[in-house]
């Protein structure tokens, strides 16, 4: 949830006289506060998300002035610019107007009868609400993807935004960190969800769906309500390419979880995609569902990971203390791989099936099974997957705090 540049310039009857000129598909962006600009040097220390009113007193000495302004704050991602016109610039120029529509950066205008300052205390005000009532969102949302607190209580406050009894996904993203400060971090999540609204704008069957994003831990929560199922794979292509323009893709790891109905079932779909995020790193994917994992499902929903290496050590223990040079576990691996075949197991290894043969009765000796049948092999092709998933550090979990 966030406050939008729509909302804020529309409320109360437009109060102000606001009048969007030019970028209206971005007129749903989110706002996170107001700056007067006057001058470059301010441009710089913009987060993202801010939204920037100018009087457009420089373009007296720079007529190119606001042509460079826009377009250095659209670079920064600022929600957009409202001119004050009426003395110091009379209308936006067409090239500007156009950069804008094409930029889908807004453009408002305001005539110059209307007090700055006093617009500037009604807005920061109205963020400063809007604030409040995000951080009560954000805690009702964190208690229902996790399953605990009163129900009745964040079904209420989540009620407001969403279709309690709708049907809701949850998407777990891990990236790698953004450049910068917090603002600057903070300011890129913004710049998503200003995306995920304009793909809601340009998509008419996405139109109904709310979103709402959760930082936690080094992951990040999206809840999906209400989205047309044929829909999810655009919205798995504007997550990526978000990321990618932030400069996050590199580690990006996305686990989409199981569609469920009701708030109240959130904390199993978000279960389910920790999970698939979680295979998704392990395996260096970008993006694995949950509904797609197979028997992987079992092993990354394991909470107790002791159990899991407590297994494979019992299991892999014995070849593992004696074959420091992996041959006895490569052989394993490929024997299961090839379904138990000499010939194909000694193709894969690049070995004679005599030699191959020789090696598989010593494994059988010292691992104490006939690994015959498919049910002897398969506690070890389980044990060989839980070592796989600790090859890599893809195992971290969101703090359930």
């Amino acid at each position: 949830m966030s406050l939008t540049l729509r909302t804020l310039c529309t409320e109360r009857d437009n109060q102000f006289r606001i009048t969007l000129r030019a970028g209206g598909n971005g007129f749903r962006n989110a706002v996170t506060w107001v700056h007067v600009v006057e001058d470059d040097y301010v441009i710089p220390f913009l987060h993202g998300s801010e939204l920037a009113v100018t009087t457009g007193i420089k373009t007296e000495a720079d007529p190119g002035w606001l042509s460079g302004l826009v377009r250095e704050l659209h670079g920064r991602r600022a929600a957009g610019l409202i001119v004050n016109t009426g003395k110091y610039i009379l209308d936006i120029p067409e090239d500007v107007l156009a950069f804008c529509d094409e930029a889908e950066f807004p453009l408002l205008t305001m005539p110059w009868e209307i007090h700055v300052t006093e617009m500037l205390q009604t807005f920061c005000t109205r963020i400063i609400q809007e604030r409040q009532d995000n951080e009560r969102f954000d805690r009702a949302l964190t208690d229902a993807v996790l399953g605990r607190g009163d129900e009745a209580a964040w079904r209420e406050v989540l009620g407001r935004h969403f279709d309690p009894d709708g049907q809701f996904v949850v998407i777990v993203l891990r990236a790698g960190p953004p450049d910068g400060e917090s603002g600057e971090r903070e300011g890129a999540e913004y710049a998503f969800i200003n995306r995920l609204r304009r793909f809601k704008t340009i998509h008419g069957r996405a139109s109904s769906a709310k979103f709402g994003l959760l930082p936690m831990d080094d992951c990040q929560l999206l809840t999906v309500n209400n989205l047309d199922r044929s829909m999810m794979p655009e919205l798995l292509s504007v997550i990526t390419e978000s990321y990618r323009n932030a400069d996050r893709a590199g580690n990006l790891f996305i686990g989409v979880g199981t569609e469920v109905t009701g708030l109240a079932s959130l904390s199993r779909s978000c279960q389910r995609a920790e999970a698939a995020m979680r295979m998704a790193a392990c395996r260096g994917e970008t993006c694995v569902r949950f509904e797609d994992m197979g028997f992987y499902r079992i092993l990354f929903s394991v909470k107790d990971e002791e159990i899991l290496r407590s297994y494979a050590a019992e299991l892999l223990g014995p070849l593992e203390e004696r074959d420091r040079g992996r041959e006895g576990l490569e052989l394993l691996r490929a024997y299961i791989e090839n379904d138990r075949s000499l010939e194909r197991t000694a193709e894969a290894l690049y070995l004679h099936r005599n030699t191959v043969n020789y090696r598989l009765q010593k494994l059988k000796a010292l691992l104490d099974s006939p690994l015959k049948t498919a049910e002897d092999l398969f506690p070890y092709q389980v044990a060989l997957a839980i070592r796989d998933m600790e090859r890599r550090d893809g195992g971290r979990r969101p703090a359930k705090a």
